[in-house]
């Protein structure tokens, strides 16, 4: 896994890393299937309550794919469309994990699950070995010791960087972005000692997975932390959009297969 670029962005470590975490996700992501274990419990005469989210479903991936056919060939595009991609590709997938996690309870609510939960719900399944990816190192999930995940300073951007170094310091990037989030969410400013407690106890409680990663990704670009892109050569910024956009169509084949199978298997 090797990506080559000139010394237009030496000095941007940030979008260098972001492309490198990307580059990882797309590889990780190549070919990806989903099996479970759990048999859906929707009845098959309930299937058809579930047409108007998988018109969403479609119209998400229309959005995508169209954008991606205008950055193909017109890359100065990509500079405002490569803000959109992370949200649309998360919607994209809550959206087809709310159908999944419908077929397998049973339970018509499910269709508007809360992101955070379900987030947490389907890194729980990963957890207990309930649903599975093919590449066995995206069915990892994390508990608050990736925060102390320590590398060589500057590790992640070599060409001999292992797989497993960069998914752990992507993870623990993730992680330290959904404590931010949360603290943000209540008003935690840390410094007061009732914060640093709830702070603290978060902290201690996280489990994350791939799932989230998604996740922060979509809270990052719809609300904060756009900078890593700002004055990028739009030859660049339709690099990412691209590795982007693959490893959303790769996480939607996957996902809407295993959707597809839970539904011909209803009774």
């Amino acid at each position: 896994m090797t990506i080559l670029l000139s010394t237009e962005i030496d000095d941007r470590i940030d979008f260098k890393t972001h492309l490198k975490y990307t580059d990882l996700i797309v590889n990780l992501s190549h070919g990806l299937k989903i099996s479970g274990t759990l048999t859906p419990k929707l009845s098959k005469t309930d299937v058809a309550k579930l047409q108007d989210k998988i018109k969403l479903i479609r119209l998400t991936k229309t959005s995508i794919d169209n954008e991606n056919a205008i950055v193909s060939f017109d890359k100065e595009y990509s500079t405002a469309s490569v803000l959109w991609l992370p949200i649309k590709t998360y919607y994209l997938m809550y959206h087809l994990l709310c159908v999944i996690e419908c077929l397998l309870s049973g339970k018509l609510s499910s269709l508007t699950l809360k992101h955070y939960d379900c987030v947490s719900l389907f890194t729980q399944m990963l957890e207990r070995g309930e649903i599975k990816f093919s590449n066995p190192r995206l069915n990892t999930t994390f508990d608050n010791t990736i925060l102390n995940f320590t590398s060589k300073l500057g590790e992640h951007l070599r060409s001999n960087v292992s797989e497993d170094v960069l998914y752990q310091l992507i993870m623990k990037k993730t992680a330290k972005e959904k404590v931010n989030n949360y603290k943000i969410v209540y008003g935690l400013s840390g410094k007061k000692l009732k914060d640093k407690i709830r702070i603290k106890s978060f902290e201690s409680n996280i489990k994350i997975s791939i799932f989230d990663f998604f996740h922060l990704m979509r809270l990052r670009m719809n609300y904060r932390n756009l900078n890593f892109i700002d004055n990028i050569p739009a030859s660049y910024t339709k690099m990412y959009f691209e590795k982007y956009h693959n490893s959303s169509n790769n996480f939607y084949n996957a996902l809407s297969k295993y959707a597809n199978e839970l539904i011909d298997s209803t009774s």
